[in-house]
């Protein structure tokens, strides 16, 4: 069986705008981001003991994913940036990053 998106849904979902997240939320994102950062400096301090910070080019806003329920509301959460498979691979990424940088 094979589910077509409904003609009304789009406008279901510009009638229901984003918005921006809460300083709640921003902080969740900001510790979420902080221990991927420490799992990544702990990598690159075994190689480099003389770098004290992670590179990382994703401003907190890639922190947030966006998911749309109906009836009718956006729903956020916070999830690493969009193209990595997962932790791991997000913190592999970061210490690459650092180490070439």
């Amino acid at each position: 069986m094979y589910l077509y998106p409904c003609k009304y849904d789009n406008a279901a979902m510009k009638e229901y705008p984003k918005e921006p997240p809460s300083e709640v939320e921003l902080k969740s994102a900001a510790v979420f981001r902080d221990e991927l950062h420490n799992q990544a400096l702990e990598k690159i301090q075994l190689v480099r003991p003389d770098i004290l910070a992670v590179k990382d080019p994703y401003p907190l806003d890639a922190w947030f994913e966006w998911n749309w329920e109906y009836p009718g509301a956006w729903y956020r959460y916070v999830c690493i940036p969009k193209g990595f498979k997962g932790r791991k691979a997000f913190v592999d990424f970061l210490v690459k990053q650092t180490l070439e940088g």
